[in-house]
């Protein structure tokens, strides 16, 4: 039996959607968000919350939340058409800027409170050492926490490149790793 083209389109979507809302559900979003985003971005013109409820099989308050969610994350934005009462909302279009966004406020917030706590355990593994030099395995415990620590500040650096430029290399990390495992 073949599709209407309408059908085979509804189709696309639902694939498509229930795909971005996995990865999204993956990067700890809510998956209902991918679902919605994904519609907005498929479609040629803003859509109403009722229509996007429609289109995903979502209730009008699990629309609502995401709605709010997207636009609070730049991900959609209210559109406003002339003679329509409804609201209607568009997907942010350019990706990669939402993800650098996303990366800047998420995974920099993240990586940069891990240089944090590791530089603290650094610090109290040091003074102990100052008072107690014989503690070797404490002096251990540091070359593997400075190696931590280092991965880190590494790690720090290449999400805040990635969030400014939109691109980032393994390398730095490559050195660090081997820095790291030559200090054990």
């Amino acid at each position: 039996m073949s599709r209407t083209p309408a059908q085979t389109r509804q189709r696309a979507i639902d694939l498509a959607a229930e795909t971005m809302g996995e990865l999204i559900a993956f990067w700890g979003f809510k998956a209902s968000m991918g679902r919605i985003w994904t519609l907005l971005y498929l479609s040629s013109s803003p859509l109403p919350a009722d229509v996007i409820g429609e289109r995903t099989g979502l209730s009008a308050g699990a629309v609502s939340m995401a709605l709010t969610e997207l636009q609070q994350w730049g991900l959609c934005e209210r559109a406003v058409l002339p003679a329509e009462r409804k609201r209607h909302y568009r997907a942010e279009t350019d990706v990669w800027g939402v993800v650098r966004r996303i990366v800047r406020e998420r995974e920099l917030r993240l990586v940069g409170r891990s240089v944090q706590r590791f530089s603290e355990a650094v610090e109290l593994l040091e003074e102990s050492l100052r008072e107690h030099p014989d503690d070797e395995e404490a002096a251990f415990m540091l070359s593997r926490l400075r190696g931590l620590l280092s991965l880190a500040r590494i790690g720090y650096q290449m999400v805040e490149s990635f969030a400014e430029v939109g691109m980032f290399t393994l390398d730095p990390i490559r050195g660090a790793l081997g820095r790291a495992n030559d200090a054990s």
